[in-house]
């Protein structure tokens, strides 16, 4: 893979030394603050929940009111591509089913600050990982980009 995610990566479970503390994910699962207009990719780290030999297939992010360009897996994270169109506290849904199927939905959350990004983002089509052959990417049964990762 030459291509990694980005540092807004967290992960999908909450760590065992909070849990005896009765410390509940929603609190912990939050993306640093963003700036209205701004984009970026923002990923969520399933491995610890992922059992022996276990995969993630395939990956839906859910953001009201928000863009997403694409998402994408880069082996235990599922990754998307957020343009922010709302100010705001915001929630991002994402879920992903495995190789085993099991289905897993976990929630994000961000604050958007109402100031706008000075640079207006450039949207990519495709994911970095997606295959492609001269500019042409191959989609899979759902109609998004073959992926490498």
């Amino acid at each position: 893979m030459t291509w990694a995610p980005c540092r807004r990566i967290v992960r999908a479970d909450v760590p065992p030394a909070f849990r005896v503390r009765g410390i509940n994910a929603p609190l912990l699962l939050c993306w640093p603050p963003a700036a209205l207009n701004s984009a970026a990719d923002y990923s969520l780290d399933f491995a610890e929940l992922l059992c022996c030999g276990d995969r993630i297939v395939e990956v839906v992010f859910e953001a009201s009111g928000n863009q997403i360009a694409w998402s994408s897996i880069f082996g235990t994270f599922a990754t998307a591509w957020i343009v922010w169109l709302t100010s705001g506290p915001q929630t991002v849904t994402v879920t992903s089913r495995t190789s085993d199927g099991q289905v897993f939905t976990v929630s994000v959350s961000v604050t958007v600050q109402s100031t706008a990004s000075l640079i207006a983002p450039r949207l990519p089509l495709l994911p970095p990982n997606a295959i492609t052959l001269g500019g042409v990417s191959f989609p899979d049964t759902s109609g998004a980009p073959l992926v490498t990762g």
